[in-house]
Order: C-alpha cells, then sequence, then structure tokens
C-alpha cells in the first residue's frame, strides 16, 4: 500500500464491494489514519451498512472515519460549476447559443467519468484525509474512467484543428487556452491514476464474475496500473457446509476459486456471512490485513 492516496474497490454489481470498502475503511481507521470511504455507485450501500442516510457531504462515521456517497447528478452539477464559463466561451465562439448548452454538454458520455475522477484527485490534493476508500460503480463504469481521460485528450487534439480552420490563432486565443487546460488536467489524471491509485478487484466465486474479473485485471494492466489483490467474497466455508445443496455448491466454488488465484499472485477469501454486522466486518479486515497484523 505504500504511496496509496487512493484505494478503489472494483467488480461487478452484486459482489459485495460496499461491504468489503467499509471493512477496508475500517482497518485504516484504525491504525490511526484518517479515512474517508467514499461511493459512486449508482445504488450504494453505505448508508445501509452504517444504518445513517449519507449523501453529498461529508459525514463523521466514528473515530478517524468519514463517508460520502456521491450520486452522477451531483458530479454533473461540480463539473458545471467548475468548467460551464469556460465551456460557454468555447460554444459561443462557433454559435450565438445560451448557457443551457452547458447542461446538455454535461449529459455527453465521458463527462461524468472525467470529473469523478477529478473530484477525487482535489479531494487527495486537500490533503483533509490520509487515504480514501473509493467504492466504484459496477465494472462497466470502472473500464469507462480508465480509457476516458486519454479519450478526451484525443478528442482536444482533434478538436483544436477544426477550431483552426474557422478561426485566426490571435481571434481565438481564449479558446485555444482553455482547451490547453483541459488537456493538461486528463494528463494530471491519467498521472494520478497510475502513481496515486491502487486497486483492489472484488469478484464471487461464480462463472461470470471470473470472466468479468479476468477482464478488469487485462484492462488495469493495460493501462499499467498496478492490482494489490484480488478479493473473493462469499466462499462456503467448510464449517457451513451442512446439507447435499451446500456441499455441491462449495465443490463448484473451489472450481472458480483455483481459476482466479490462477489469474493473480495474492488472493484472499472472504466467508460467506448471514448477515453484515460489525463483528463480521471486523473478521473481513482480519482476513484482508492479516499479512499485516
Amino acid at each position: 500500500m505504500k504511496n496509496c492516496k487512493v484505494l478503489m474497490l472494483s467488480g461487478k454489481g452484486g459482489v459485495g464491494k460496499s461491504t468489503i470498502s467499509v471493512s477496508i475503511a475500517l482497518h485504516f481507521a484504525s491504525k490511526g489514519k484518517k479515512t474517508l470511504v467514499l461511493s459512486t455507485d449508482p445504488a450504494p450501500s453505505l448508508s445501509n451498512i452504517f444504518g445513517i442516510n449519507l449523501s453529498d457531504k461529508i459525514s463523521k462515521l466514528k473515530e478517524n472515519l468519514y463517508g460520502t456517497e456521491i450520486s452522477g447528478d451531483e458530479i454533473i452539477k461540480r463539473w458545471n460549476e467548475k468548467f460551464g464559463n469556460e465551456i460557454y466561451t468555447v460554444m459561443r465562439a462557433f454559435a450565438d447559443v445560451d448557457y443551457s448548452i452547458v447542461e446538455y454538454l454535461g449529459t455527453a458520455p465521458g463527462i461524468e467519468e472525467e470529473f469523478m475522477l477529478d473530484y477525487i484527485m482535489e479531494l487527495v490534493k486537500s490533503k483533509k484525509f490520509d487515504i480514501v476508500i473509493w467504492d466504484t460503480a459496477p465494472m462497466g463504469n470502472t473500464l469507462k474512467l480508465l480509457s476516458m481521460p486519454s479519450k478526451f485528450i484525443t478528442h482536444l487534439n482533434f478538436a483544436t484543428k477544426v477550431y483552426t480552420k474557422f478561426y485566426k490563432r490571435n481571434s481565438a486565443k481564449s479558446i485555444y487556452e482553455i482547451i490547453d487546460e483541459w488537456k493538461v488536467l486528463s494528463e494530471q489524471i491519467i498521472k494520478f491514476l497510475k502513481e496515486e491509485v491502487c486497486l483492489m478487484a472484488v469478484c464471487i466465486p461464480e462463472n461470470l464474475a471470473v470472466e468479468q474479473t479476468e477482464k478488469l485485471l487485462d484492462e488495469f494492466k493495460e493501462h499499467d496500473i498496478r492490482v494489490q489483490k484480488v478479493i473473493i467474497n462469499n466462499v462456503i466455508q467448510k464449517d457451513i457446509q451442512d446439507s447435499k445443496f451446500m456441499l455441491k455448491k462449495a465443490e463448484i466454488q473451489r472450481q472458480y476459486v483455483e481459476k482466479i488465484k490462477n489469474l493473480h499472485s495474492d488472493v484472499v477469501e472472504i466467508p460467506l456471512f448471514e448477515e453484515i454486522t460489525e463483528e463480521n466486518l471486523i473478521k473481513i479486515m482480519r482476513e484482508i490485513f492479516k499479512d499485516e497484523i
């Protein structure tokens, strides 16, 4: 975990990322680190786990531990506040448009992902927290997050060529400056992802989850982002194999557990719990960090 400012939990929907995120956050908080657990999942579970209504405002949960749930709408609102005037300046250079064009552009594919990363990068820069535990949206959104900054830079390079055809450089100076600032931002986000974001992949021992985990690991490898651990959640243990059904299911699970272990060198197995209690969250925490305890 050296130099890790953000620990990103990724995986398909329904594998227990929020539960794992909370357990990891408890670990760092117990070590005296000021920890923020943040969810950008469209169906967040942090509020249910802690028994309070979290929002986009950061709330204190216990000593050294804080939480927030950020919706897509909130991210777009903050994007508008930060970049709205600049975007309006660019658009006005081409057409007589009103400010509503900014709201429309805010719904474009990739904007939410780009600014989500910018928001988290700004959180880290603020140094209000020692570490941010990021409970991400289901896997497809995570993969979009990875590719978006590079795609954004490619688009801006193309956009600059388009602007050149319509305007003389001296009459469009402000537009060029704005585009250059956006390109710098995307480059900073790429650097941030590679140098300060660590990743743990979460899955369950089922066929689809294993296939998607393999895809996720390949994608992160392609972007030079190292996966710290793969966490296999809901593994049936011997002491609850009290029926033929559970015994059979456990045997099937073992096949997928072994497949996952062949994909990555550091794999943690988390037992299947009947319910998520604080005691069980601590048990999960100890399983994940047993090498450090």
